[in-house]
């Protein structure tokens, strides 16, 4: 078994991991408290690296949420998440409303990136589509825009 880490040698393994990307707290919490000598060295040596500005949950999911518009991702799965990540509610709702993307035109670039420009030929492909939708976060009426369908 690996001896545990002190307070120093944790604290530059978790300076490693913010050097390769962002990180939330709640991520280096899970990742790093089997190796601490204790969670109270754990929480103190993240509290000082938030201090200094080395982690911050605010730059993470700010990142998180840009990187997933780009891939086309709705909203409900972008919250849910950042929500597996420990980023509260009130955060993830409050720089999503800073970004205020259009979700609709998110739908169709996804559809038309994912299908094409060719529409349903019957009501189990367009299922089957609005399922896509649905499940990359996108809500059943936008994605029923986004597929120009009239489903029930």
């Amino acid at each position: 078994m690996k001896p545990l880490l002190d307070r120093q040698a944790l604290k530059n393994k978790v300076i490693a991991f913010l050097a390769r990307r962002e990180y939330s707290r709640a991520e280096l919490v899970l990742r790093l408290k089997s190796k601490s000598e204790s969670p109270d060295v754990l929480e103190n040596v993240l509290d000082e690296l938030e201090a200094s500005g080395y982690q911050s949950d605010r730059r993470f999911a700010e990142m998180f949420i840009r990187n997933r518009l780009g891939q086309c991702w709705g909203g409900e799965r972008i919250r849910y998440e950042l929500r597996q990540k420990g980023i509260c509610k009130s955060l993830t709702s409050e720089l999503l409303q800073e970004q205020s993307p259009d979700w609709d035109l998110l739908a169709r670039t996804l559809v038309e990136k994912r299908f094409g420009e060719t529409l349903a030929v019957d009501l189990k492909e367009q299922a089957k589509r609005l399922r896509y939708l649905v499940n990359h976060g996108f809500s059943y009426d936008q994605a029923q825009r986004a597929l120009k369908t009239d489903l029930p």
